[in-house]
């Protein structure tokens, strides 16, 4: 990421904070707060302008921190922020000569070949593909990927998660549950979609999101967490208590590419009857992927 697409990162960043007015955090509004935070910071408003204009070449380490801790990112969105500010762009960081559609067909592969229910994520967090697996696993638990395919952020995973479609989903957890599964994913959101935040595509998703009272609550919820980091796997259950309800855990597998990274979510089975019912699954199911969206072309 150069210097002005970086630039351009922190003034989205900058604007996903409001004031205690209501409104988005100006650059002057930043500075108070970064000051505030550590009376030491090397951040003011002509600074901040210049970083955010491009005009900034070199950003030292006092200057980064105090960018990442004023801006309250958590852990995972830190690793992603300072990777960022390198100045490198992902061509350089993941040097390679594959195109995507080459790198696609691969992983599509993968997920294809995988013998448990996955689904294939970008860095957005919106579903791919899925394996005849999942989508076997999807209809026995009254999920239907198709339906959501044509509506707005239909197939993001966040979207899903706060939706009415995943109450039946959501009524099987307690309360404790519900907040840290919730709480988690959103982490894990805004770790993935750290270095696409000032895109047009997250503007729109995000402001889609945004729509739902719950996501805008957990959205900011994360900042008064103690749980700042997020690392991909989770514990879920799906389905009605009794027979037809599956226990597992969902494990990433990471695609690092220059056109943003990929994610197969497996869904690992926790118990015995979980385990032999996705067995099942598997040998009455084909090696397929069935791909849901276009990658990595966004369309807003």
């Amino acid at each position: 990421m150069n210097r002005r697409e970086f630039g351009t990162l922190i003034a989205a960043l900058r604007k996903e904070h409001f004031d205690e007015d209501g409104n988005r955090l100006t650059q002057a509004k930043l500075a108070e707060q970064a000051l505030q935070f550590d009376p030491h910071s090397p951040l003011n408003e002509i600074i901040i302008g210049k970083i955010e204009r491009g005009e900034r070449a070199l950003l030292d380490d006092q200057t980064l921190l105090s960018l990442a801790n004023t801006l309250e990112l958590t852990m995972g969105e830190r690793r992603e922020f300072f990777l960022a500010a390198t100045g490198l762009d992902n061509e350089q960081i993941y040097a390679t000569e594959t195109e995507a559609g080459e790198i696609l067909a691969s992983v599509l592969q993968m997920l294809a070949d995988i013998q448990l229910p996955a689904l294939l994520v970008d860095n957005y967090l919106d579903v791919i593909a899925a394996n005849a697996i999942l989508l076997k696993l999807y209809d026995a638990t009254q999920i239907d990927l198709r339906y959501r395919r044509g509506r707005p952020a239909g197939l993001n995973l966040l979207s899903f998660i706060f939706s009415a479609d995943f109450a039946p989903h959501r009524q099987q957890m307690n309360q404790r549950q519900w907040q840290n599964f919730a709480v988690g994913n959103v982490i894990y959101f805004r770790r993935v979609t750290l270095r696409v935040r000032m895109t047009d595509y997250f503007a729109s998703l995000l402001a889609q999101l945004r729509h739902n009272r719950e996501f805008r609550w957990f959205w900011e919820q994360v900042f008064y967490e103690e749980k700042r980091f997020f690392v991909g796997g989770e514990s879920f259950q799906l389905g009605a208590t009794g027979a037809s309800r599956f226990s597992f855990l969902t494990a990433p597998l990471v695609t690092l590419t220059p056109y943003g990274n990929l994610e197969i979510i497996t869904h690992v089975p926790r118990n015995v009857e979980t385990a032999a019912a996705f067995y099942h699954m598997a040998e009455t199911s084909p090696a397929q992927a069935f791909q849901y969206s276009p990658w990595p072309e966004k369309i807003v």
